[in-house]
Order: structure tokens, then sequence, then C-alpha cells
């Protein structure tokens, strides 16, 4: 059975003091009303990695469900900042054994309330426990090393990691739902703050609040509710642990779509490192992967680094950005006559990922 996404909406990557988690989800699921008017899903999946430490709230799932006045199974996907690819594994899964006919994707994050220092120790909680959390390590510390063992292995300076931060800013000051909508200078980002060194400021991506909706359905529903729906081609999912030299989990998911030649990507740039990293699993020259993104259609949402990092609910950012690019109706740079494209979304240090393939 054939499984296409039939619609999409997100909101603005920003900070929402005034909302709450599940104001901000059901604003997100209100830009696919007409398509829901016409079918109601069989399914919610909602998507955050973080409800229980920054709502204290648990069973989010099944209180959207209420809220949007659904009586349907509803489940919450929580996989860290890998919860959004997840969700939309799950999703795709259904639809393609035939148990639901249409699923609403939904996901949801509230980052912004909370200092760097609160932040921080809630988003360690994605390490090892005993050998990482409980001794105060955080995620930038990882990154860090693994740049350095980056620039090492390939003899690069510094300033090779400035070109990331310096093409997603360009892109996102294009884009109306991006966090971050400025260019910004080489010279900036490399005098900017040392977070963890050779880490600076602008190697990180911009956590922030977020919600985004895709709706995923079978081709009998998607050919009766949507005049542009976009076929899943495939969706592959690793999970390998945590591998500083390498992304392991990328690795595997590529490899079994090495056939693929999409049009444009959306990759999960939690730091420019991780950036460069999956640029080299997907086939570009390693080690000199960033010297070509002006001539490789990448991010053109502004990334993580950006667009924001709204947690668990990137990969659903991802996911409908690219639908956007498919259908001509992205808000932002769009890529030209795109007919294919692939989705990595992954967790902060690459040790889960999920690609996913799309086409028009």
């Amino acid at each position: 059975m054939d499984v296409f996404v039939t619609g999409a909406s997100m909101l603005k990557v920003d900070k929402y003091y005034e909302n709450g988690l599940l104001d901000l989800a059901v604003a997100s699921v209100s830009g696919l009303e007409d398509l829901l008017s016409e079918k109601r899903p069989d399914a919610l999946i909602l998507a955050s990695g973080y409800g229980e430490s920054t709502e204290e709230q648990v069973q989010l799932a099944g209180k959207l469900s209420n809220a949007l006045g659904y009586s349907v199974p509803a489940i919450r996907v929580e996989n860290g900042d890998a919860s959004g690819g997840s969700a939309v594994f799950s999703a795709y899964s259904l639809v393609k054994s035939g148990l639901a006919k249409s699923v609403l994707v939904v996901g949801v994050e509230k980052l912004a309330d909370f200092p760097a220092s609160q932040l921080n120790e809630i988003i360690a909680r994605n390490l090892d426990e005993e050998f990482s959390y409980r001794a105060g390590v955080v995620p930038q510390a990882y990154a860090a090393i693994m740049m350095k063992l980056y620039m090492k292995r390939y003899n690069l300076p510094r300033e090779y990691f400035s070109e990331w931060p310096y093409h997603m800013h360009r892109y996102a000051a294009e884009n109306n739902y991006a966090f971050l909508r400025f260019p910004v200078e080489k010279d900036t980002i490399l005098e900017s703050q040392v977070i963890s060194d050779p880490l600076r400021l602008f190697d990180t991506a911009a956590r922030a609040d977020g919600a985004s909706a895709v709706l995923i359905s079978s081709d009998e529903v998607a050919r009766k509710v949507s005049e542009t729906p976009v076929k899943i081609e495939g969706v592959r999912f690793s999970s390998t642990g945590m591998n500083l030299r390498e992304l392991l989990s990328v690795r595997d998911v590529m490899n079994e779509m090495r056939d693929f030649r999409p049009d444009f990507y959306e990759v999960h740039d939690s730091y420019s490192v991780i950036a460069a990293m999956i640029l080299d699993e997907l086939g570009l020259e390693r080690g000199k992967s960033l010297y070509s993104l002006d001539d490789l259609a990448v991010n053109y949402s502004g990334g993580l680094k950006a667009r924001g990092y709204p947690g668990g609910a990137t990969g659903i950012y991802q996911v409908a950005e690219g639908f956007m690019q498919l259908t001509e109706s992205f808000k932002g740079r769009r890529v030209n006559g795109a007919r294919k494209g692939l989705i990595i979304s992954m967790d902060e240090l690459g040790t889960t990922a999920v690609s996913v393939a799309l086409s028009r």
C-alpha cells in the first residue's frame, strides 16, 4: 500500500511565553482544518521529547485528542529530539500495514521558558545516566570533542565550520517560519562566545518553542482529500548508540536508500560538526562537504541552526518543509522543479536516525 503526506502545517519557531504546549499543538492542527473536515484521522500521534520536564504533564496525546474533539487512538512518541522522525515512522507503519487509513502526526515542544542552565540539565537527560548525566556532562561537551576529532582527522582549520551557520542564516532570512531571520558574517561566527572549545555559539542550534502537524494517509484517502499529495517512498530507522567519530545511525539509514536521488535535503544540524558528518554520510567528499553548500540544496529552511530547534517537534517540521517544497507552497527559499526530497531526523548527537524519502 502506498503512503502519502496529504497536508502539512507549522507555526513560526519562536518564544511563546503566553501559550502552553497544548495551545501550540492545537494551533498547528488548525492549519489542516480543511483536510480534517473531509475525514477525521483514524489515529493521532504526538511527538514531544520533554513534556514531563517542561510542562510537568504526561498523557499529552490523550489530552490533545480531547482538545481537538477526537475519540481515536492517541499515542505519544518520546525519543528525545528524534521524537518527530520516530512519530513519522510510527504513522507510516500504521498506514502501510493497513491498521489505519490516515494518521494525524503533531510535533510540539516548549523550551523557551527556561534559562540556559535549566534547559541544559533537561537536554542532558538524553545522555547515558551513569557515565554522563549523573557526572554533570552536557551534550555540548560531546559535540566539542566530535569537532576536535573531525578537525584532526581531516586536518581542518576552525574556520571550516563557519560555512554552515553562514549559509543557514542566509536561508532563514527568507523563511517566514524561522526563529533567527537574519544573515550573519563569518567574522561574527568565528568571534562568537565559546561554548566548549572549539565549539562556539553559532555552531549550536537555537532551541525554542514550536509546533507542526502533518497528515499521513493511504492512497485511497489521499486522492479524496488532497490535490497535492506527496508520496512517502520509504522510511528507515536506526539506533546505534553514540560514536564520536562517525554517525553510524545515519550511515545505516542511508545504506538502504543509496538509489534514491533527492533534489534537496533537510538534515538535523544540531551542531555545525554534526551537519558536516551528515553530509559526509550522504556521499559528499569527506572533510570538504561544507565547501559544497553553494551547489547543494540542503536546509533551505535555515535548519535547526536558524529556523530553530523545537526539540521533539523538529522531525515534523522537516517533513512539513519537505512537503511544502514539493508542492511549491514553502514560504521561503524554494528548490526549483523539485520532485524528490530526503529528510534526516535525529537526536542531538546522532545515536538515532530516521530517514524519510518524499516524492511528487
